[in-house]
Order: structure tokens, then sequence, then C-alpha cells
């Protein structure tokens, strides 16, 4: 179940901008992460596989862009495969969206970060 995290720098534009990414990065990254093969039936993602937290920047946050993501995710072999791929056809959706809401001079950047990791739900 990836995570992704976005920040964004303080203000009211950038806030609504954010809010609007967050409700369609389910929709982009679940397919860009998404494996499934004979032996792994738990890397299969949909839209409500991936969880999205919204964060506005502070005055003391140093060096940050306009907007960052970050996701994490588990290191499976097979999104290991065509890494480099998959984070460009994330970065590639974003920039889509975010010329579709006119903040072409938006700053930022998507980060994913493949770990070992276990999940549990309640």
């Amino acid at each position: 179940m990836p995570l992704a995290v976005i920040q964004h720098k303080a203000g009211g534009e950038l806030r609504e901008l954010a809010g609007q990414l967050a409700k369609k990065l389910p929709h982009i990254i679940a397919p860009a992460l998404s494996v499934e093969t004979h032996e792994r039936h738990d890397g299969k993602l949909t839209s409500e596989d991936i969880e999205v937290w919204c964060f506005e920047g502070t005055s003391d946050d140093v060096n940050t862009k306009d907007l960052e993501i970050i996701i994490w995710a588990h290191e499976y072999p097979e999104r290991l495969k065509n890494f480099e791929e998959r984070k460009d056809m994330i970065v590639s959706n974003v920039r889509r969206i975010l010329n579709e809401y006119g903040y072409q001079d938006v700053k930022g950047f998507v980060w994913i970060l493949l770990q070992p990791s276990a999940f549990g739900r309640f």
C-alpha cells in the first residue's frame, strides 16, 4: 500500500493545486507502480490502494520547492527492473496536471523511495 506525501509552499494558490493533485495521484501512482506476476499477487495496485497525505510547508523549511511529492512503496524486484520508467510515468502525468491547471512555472519533484516493508491491517 504505497504512501504519497505532497508538501507545498505556504499559500492559498498552491494549497488548492496540491488538493487537486492529491485527488488525482492515486490514479497516477497505481498503474505506474503496479506489478503483477504469477509469483506476486500483492503487487497489483488500484487507486484505492494509494494513500496521499497533503502538507503545507512552513517558514522554517529550508531549500524546499513549490511542490514536492515523495512516494514510499515496497521494493519488489519487478518494480526495480524499470524503476526510472515508472518514475518518468508519474512525473509526466504530474506535469500534465500542472499544465491543465495553468501551473507551468511550478518547481518541484517526484521522489520514489522503494524499500523493504511489511504491511498489516487491523
